[in-house]
């Protein structure tokens, strides 16, 4: 009894990729490729944003010191012009006025840059609220303690 061999006739197994399955891989690269490429410009300019607002910054907060320099309140009111590193010249003013409380004032500060950085404001305006005793006039000052005193002898004897 011989035993037959069988023998399978093999079949050809195509090597390499399909058309289909080239174009899917293609598609895939291609979309993961435009998500990178925006979010790495996305990324850019945001770092470019930051830096000119790190440079403006610097810079308010120079006419800032200036205005926090001036002794009396007539100069501060009237400011002045100075250089400033990346925004050309400063014109800086303020609006000065006294509050209710003793040696506080409410001040509007105006900066008007000759050269800021692209894309940014040549105006800029703030209010603050400053301590400065070297600014209070003595009349004004002994009038809102004069006040304040009555008001807290009121107060006391109400209760």
């Amino acid at each position: 009894s011989s035993m037959k061999r069988l023998h399978f006739k093999k079949r050809a197994i195509p090597e390499g990729f399909t058309l289909i399955e080239v174009v899917v891989a293609l598609a895939i690269f291609a979309g993961a490729s435009v998500g990178l490429t925006l979010a790495f410009t996305s990324i850019i300019t945001a770092r470019e944003h930051g830096v000119k607002q790190d440079l403006i910054d610097a810079d308010l907060r120079a006419v800032r010191l200036q205005l926090l320099l001036e002794p009396d309140l007539e100069s501060a009111q009237d400011g002045e012009r100075m250089e400033t590193l990346s925004s050309g010249e400063a014109n800086w003013s303020a609006l000065i006025e006294p509050t209710e409380i003793v040696d506080l004032f409410r001040v509007e500060f105006f900066v008007e840059f000759s050269d800021p950085p692209e894309n940014t404001s040549e105006e800029y305006r703030e209010t603050l609220y400053l301590l400065r005793p070297t600014w209070s006039k003595k009349e004004e000052r002994d009038t809102l303690f004069a006040e304040k005193r009555k008001a807290l002898q009121s107060e006391r004897d109400f209760r």
